[in-house]
């Protein structure tokens, strides 16, 4: 090469650098001579690079105003200024604070809202150092370096591979690279961990991608199992047999799954409470080394049979899934690997021992490239010495990054660079920088192929943050989304883990307030033992950029690097602060005594921890031991009130040892008011607004965080609620969504409502039951009785159809979720059960969900009619074995889902808790009342109307036969349901007129000896059969009515309002005129308890009816009930039918008058009404409360866009994703790059 004059950089290698000349032969190799007159020039762009990212000084004005010292807190003066109003610090971090923590209550606004009028002043902190200035010296180093192998030839003796089997998927880059390696989108990529290289020491991840494959998202970029299988048994294994000789290979797994059963030996051993078979983390991730002469021949036969072989697709299709395979080499954190004084003994450092390693030839050389950065700090020790000086942390100076965004973006004004700004402890005037390229499409500066010039990515950052979290592990002190939950008791964490589950699920929580509470302490823990102020180290301060290896190859060629050049790439020896420092003449870094940073941040993280743990043990124990909140209403309102507080107080806790951005889903902490997109609205100038804390303008203000008197309640000790009647807070992606506020809410709405009104009536019955004030003592039990049923039923209405929506689900991803759309009569079915006055759940909801379910499954299918329901559908289930007198509906409900004989598989449903729970309160008056389940027995069949089919092990049971019309069928249309039939009630039939009150004045040309119509069970649903029929198409078919013939039309809505009628209830005819009509006079509970039959019967056998209750029993449940909302419901839709004829006219004004419509009037129930009844009742005094305890959804208002005037946010806190970082490490994409 050094032959070749026309090479620009040929007579300027150095000698003692040997590997380097074979490195830069094979890019001439590799590359045009336009090409490398490319590279050559843009070595002048990266030189400008070095000198503004690593330059010492900064050159800004905004760090340095004149600013008075006298009216300004130095960091130390701050930290002494808290701690007045704070214990000792190493006693609030003492695990066993709790209990005393509750005593300071009265001085929470002291140190988290009694702002002082002296701001947070750095520049004060360092005017007055004790010892004066402090050396700072750097050290040079390339942190991270990626190599786009052509193939695994590219390592070199005494290089060594070891090929891996079975790689932990949490291996997989998953975050947006701005490096793409042979073209790639890495992130996107379909890839696994091949194996790993070690060249002299320095380890490098080996991974193999498959472009040809479809692209996939960051989080499921990975191989399936099946595909593993494939490129295991048919491509790697057979490859490594072929190519690696013997006795070499024979340690190699012969097939996938023997390979799989030595990663899962873990299983073989039983268990033993500390792990579970099913702990995929537990298990091995197998390597073999492989001969590195027998490297070239296994590639090539890898990437041979990869082309070759086919997936087959569930068509039968054949896919070339692991075509043209490429590779990558990829290693992290080398910097104290290849830390020097200058950067040519780091560069020379790499050439001895990774460039030694590779062969050039072999490697893709512009899909390569490496991190070069530095680190500035203060030595407080010599190297042999034992003798320390004070130890300094350097911190950046927030101000600075901007004009360093500034200088880094006028490098290469084409490909502009996207800026993010991190905030550092909640103190202002600290802070950590990252940019990266903008750019995007299939080439983009950082493909090999570009020829822009173009800063890829760089940032700067406090190396400080490694005193609060741990190196390779996406742990952040305090930072787990599970801790506010503590101020919940267990009661009420299950309920909230049942509600985030669905509640369709029976399985425990693995939740446990108690593990909590153990990583509370833990964090605790880790807190003190950091904090001890005896134990102090330096910290530096870090920048570093990403940068291509051709061009640095070119650099060093050239002698860049060398330590004659100019200082920005050697050592460095400065005094910091400078003790002149004049006009823009500074460094952008803090020099700050580490034991005054330290005071000054565990202070602040204090003033958290100490009400964190008062909530906690409040919630825990604490309220036992405060006879003033003995009150059960109080109680579950202050925990939900704190849980919102502990929300606030953990997320500043982390914040507090990090640096983030302004992230989306913590704007409700830090602004007062923001917008996002309406996604819903097709109307683009709506936005949707939302209302947070506000808590950035104090740190803005007085250089650290206080909380505003106005946003907290400092008696009560939690936020003011006021300010959460109106607070949005935004699900934190890395956070479980059983915390989220929708679901606190859901829980709030559906269950601590309803505890504190039921508990309250007790107690009130209690004392009332014990002052001989019986008449009142019955009404408040009754009303907590009525409530209570409620509310069971209500929990296992939903249960029913979210069960039905999960089964749906499941066989729409069989069949295809863009063929078969998910099911609105479901959606609405459930919208209505979960409001206040709740609709109940019948065999109508039911048949109305099926119709809708085979209308959408027909279609799919030329030989089904979807306007006609089977009659298969839905699945009714009949009983051979419950025959008169035990087939009343209620006393089978109870025996079938609330009282078995030993507790079945599903018994922790949320339903049964909650009767459980309801049943324990009820123990306070059951010597007064009598026990629960005698009422609750008789009654929970007028609330529970459908039930699924099921047993001891199964909850929902299925047919299970093949011969009949269900085989093939979706399993959602087998799924069995038991529903009641509506009996007449003896005592309603053949009535003398002159028995009804007031039955002179209600009909007089009535005799009063007429006696109403008979109706038989049989007769009763002969009539519902044809009703159902003309119901359907007038409540579903309404449009296709409106389109027929008047007669026609008029004879359908005449016929349903007639058949309707006769159903409602007794029937008198008169002499002249119309008939009278009055609802069914059901049996109340005392009835019910004396013997009396029930009106709502359990379907029997058909064949058994036949043959023994023939017009008495019925083998099928009433669809149509009738009911008061079903009547209003049909007058309603016939009324809005157009252009009727007069005698349909008068016969919806004769039902209309005839019906006194009041909601007393009809026994036959079809809403819950007591939760509603309740909260219309509740004390006017307190509308606030009654208002933050009935949103059943995050407040957020509609605006227009032009009304806005602050922060609008394009993102949605949804579209967050957790992911690696660009170093491998698994972390959000919110956090401060890994150091």
């Amino acid at each position: 090469m050094r032959e070749d004059p026309t090479f620009p950089a040929a007579d300027r290698v150095q000698v003692d650098l040997p590997y380097l000349d074979r490195f830069i032969e094979a890019l001439q190799a590799q590359e045009t001579r336009s090409g490398l007159d490319f590279l050559e020039s843009q070595t002048t762009t990266y030189d400008r690079i070095f000198k503004t990212l690593f330059t010492a000084e900064c050159h800004c004005s905004g760090s340095h105003e004149t600013h008075d010292h006298a009216r300004s807190h130095s960091l130390q003066e701050r930290a002494r200024f808290l701690q007045n109003s704070l214990p000792p610090l190493t006693t609030v971090f003492d695990e066993r604070f709790a209990h005393e923590a509750t005593k300071y209550l009265h001085q929470w606004k002291e140190f988290l809202s009694d702002e002082p009028a002296e701001p947070l002043s750095f520049h004060k902190t360092e005017a007055t150092l004790e010892r004066g200035p402090a050396h700072v010296e750097r050290r040079w180093d390339v942190d991270s370096i990626w190599f786009g192998p052509k193939s695994l030839q590219a390592v070199r003796k005494p290089g060594i591979f070891r090929l891996s089997f079975m790689p932990p998927f949490k291996r997989n880059l998953s975050t947006d690279q701005v490096i793409r390696p042979h073209g790639l989108d890495l992130a996107t990529s379909r890839h696994i961990l091949f194996g790993s290289v070690n060249t002299s020491g320095v380890r490098f991840d080996v991974y193999l991608f498959f472009p040809e494959a479809s692209k996939a998202s960051a989080s499921r970029n990975g191989l399936s199992l099946d595909r593993q299988k494939d490129l295991y048994d048919s491509i790697i294994i057979p490859a490594a047999f072929s190519s690696i000789s013997d006795p070499l290979r024979q340690e190699l797994p012969r097939s996938f799954d023997i390979a799989y059963a030595k990663s899962r030996s873990f299983q073989e051993r039983p268990e033993m409470g500390r792990w579970r078979a099913g702990d995929d983390s537990r298990a091995c991730h197998l390597q073999y080394t492989l001969p590195t002469d027998d490297l070239a021949p296994f590639w090539s036969s890898i990437v041979r049979k990869a082309d070759s072989f086919l997936v087959r697709t569930k068509s039968g299709e054949g896919v070339a899934y692991f075509k043209n395979p490429r590779l990558l080499f990829q290693s992290h954190d080398l910097k104290n690997i290849f830390a020097t004084p200058s950067l040519h003994e780091t560069m020379t450092l790499v050439h001895d021992t990774i460039l030694s390693g590779m062969d050039p030839e072999q490697m893709d050389l512009h899909s390569c490239w490496l991190d070069i950065g530095t680190r500035d700090y203060v030595p407080d020790q010599k190297r042999g010495s034992d003798n320390r000086v004070e130890p300094f942390t350097l911190l950046w100076k927030s101000d600075c990054h901007q004009h360093l965004h500034q200088r880094l973006s006028a490098i290469a004004p084409a490909t502009p660079l996207a800026a993010s700004h991190f905030r550092s402890f909640l103190l202002r005037d600290i802070g950590t920088y990252h940019s990266r390229i903008k750019a995007t499409g299939a080439v983009t500066p950082g493909c090999p192929r570009s020829r822009e010039p173009a800063v890829i990515r760089a940032k700067a950052y406090n190396c400080n943050k490694e005193l609060f979290s741990v190196m390779y592990s996406n742990y952040r002190l305090f930072g787990s989304g599970y801790l506010p939950l503590l101020a919940f008791d267990d009661e009420m964490i299950d309920d909230l883990s049942s509600s985030s589950q669905s509640r369709e699920r029976g399985t425990r929580t693995q939740l446990s307030r108690a593990a909590i509470l153990k990583a509370w302490n833990a964090n605790k823990r880790h807190l003190r033992s950091v904090s001890d102020p005896k134990m102090l180290s330096s910290y530096g301060v870090r920048k570093e950029v990403t940068l291509r290896f051709d061009i640095i190859l070119m650099m060093w060629a050239n002698g860049y690097f060398q330590a004659s050049r100019e200082s920005h790439t050697g050592p460095l020896n400065r005094t910091a602060p400078l003790v002149e420092e004049l006009g823009l003449h500074h460094l952008p870094f803090w020099t700050i005594p580490t034991k005054e940073i330290n005071a000054i941040i565990f202070t602040q993280a204090a003033r958290f921890v100490l009400p964190l743990d008062h909530l906690f043990f409040r919630a825990g124990t604490g309220f036992t031991e405060q006879p003033a909140q003995s009150n059960v209403a109080e109680r579950y309102v202050q925990s939900i009130l704190g849980f919102y507080t502990a929300q606030m107080l953990c997320r500043l806790l982390v914040h507090s040892f990090i640096g983030e951005k302004m992230l989306h889903y913590d704007q409700w902490i830090w602004l007062s008011r923001w917008t996002v997109l309406n996604r819903p609205s097709r109307r683009r100038e709506e936005l949707l607004e939302r209302q947070g804390l506000g808590l950035e303008d104090t740190i803005m203000t007085s250089g650290m965080l206080w909380i505003p008197s106005a946003k907290m309640d400092w008696q009560r000790g939690h936020l003011a609620l006021d300010v959460l009647v109106g607070l949005y807070i935004p699900r934190n992606p890395l956070h479980p969504r059983l915390a989220s506020q929708v679901n606190v809410q859901t829980l709030t709405v559906s269950k601590i409502t309803v505890d504190m009104f039921f508990q309250q009536w007790l107690k009130e019955a209690r004392v009332a039951f014990e002052s001989d004030q019986n008449q009142e003592a019955e009404e408040l039990v009754e009303r907590a009785f009525s409530l209570a049923v409620e509310e069971i039923a209500r929990a296992y209405h939903q249960h029913i159809l979210l069960k039905l929506q999960s089964y749906w689900e499941r066989d729409r991803l069989r069949i295809g979720q863009d063929k078969v759309p998910p099911l609105i009569r479901l959606q609405e079915g459930m919208e209505e059960s979960a409001a206040e006055d709740g609709q109940i759940v019948t065999a109508q909801t039911i048949w109305e969900v099926y119709a809708e379910a085979w209308a959408l499954y027909a279609q799919l299918y030329s030989d089904t009619d979807p306007d006609k329901l089977p009659q298969e559908l839905p699945y009714w289930m009949t009983t051979r074995k419950y025959v008169p007198p035990h087939d009343g509906w209620s006393s089978f409900v109870f025996r079938h889902l609330f009282h078995r004989p030993s507790p079945p598989s599903w018994n922790h449903l949320y339903f049964l808790r909650l009767y459980r729970a309801f049943k324990e309160s009820w123990e306070t008056v059951q010597q007064y009342a009598g026990p629960f389940d005698r009422r609750f027995r008789h009654v929970i069949g007028d609330y529970i109307m459908v039930a699924l089919n099921s047993s001891q092990r199964n909850e929902v049971g299925t047919y299970q036969h093949d011969k009949s019309w269900y085989q093939g069928k979706p399993t959602f249309f087998k799924i069995q349901f038991w529903a009641p039939y509506f009996s007449p009630p003896e005592d309603n039939i053949r009535i003398p007129w002159q028995w009804v009150r007031d039955h002179e004045t209600r009909h007089p040309d009535i005799a009063p000896d007429t006696k109403s119509e008979d109706m038989t069970v049989e007769y009763f649903h002969s009539l519902e059969r044809v009703l159902c029929r003309l119901w359907w198409k007038c409540m579903f078919e309404t449009d296709r009515l409106c389109n027929t013939r008047l007669a026609r039309r008029s004879l359908i809505c005449l016929s349903a309002l007639e058949h309707f009628s006769r159903l409602v209830g007794p029937r008198w005819c008169a002499e002249h005129g119309r008939p009278y009509l009055l609802p069914w006079h059901l049996p109340n509970l005392e009835d019910r308890e004396r013997g009396r039959e029930d009106f709502l019967l359990l379907p029997i056998s058909a064949g058994i009816v036949l043959k023994e209750y023939e017009g008495t029993k019925h083998f099928r449940p009433t669809i149509l009930l009738p009911t008061r909302h079903n009547m209003m419901w049909l007058l309603n839709v016939v009324e809005s039918v157009p252009d009727l004829c007069e005698r349909t006219q008068e016969q919806i004004q004769w039902m209309d008058k005839v019906i006194d419509n009041n909601e007393g009037q009809f026994a036959l129930r079809s809403h819950l009404n007591a939760k509603a009844t309740a909260t219309a009742e509740r004390d006017q005094a307190d509308p606030l409360l009654r208002c933050f305890l009935s949103q059943t959804e995050p407040p957020q208002r509609v605006v227009r866009s032009d009304e806005c005037v602050y922060n609008t946010d394009g993102g949605e806190e949804d579209g967050c994703f957790t992911a690696l970082d660009e170093d491998g490490h698994c972390d959000d994409e919110s956090s401060e790059e890994a150091d």
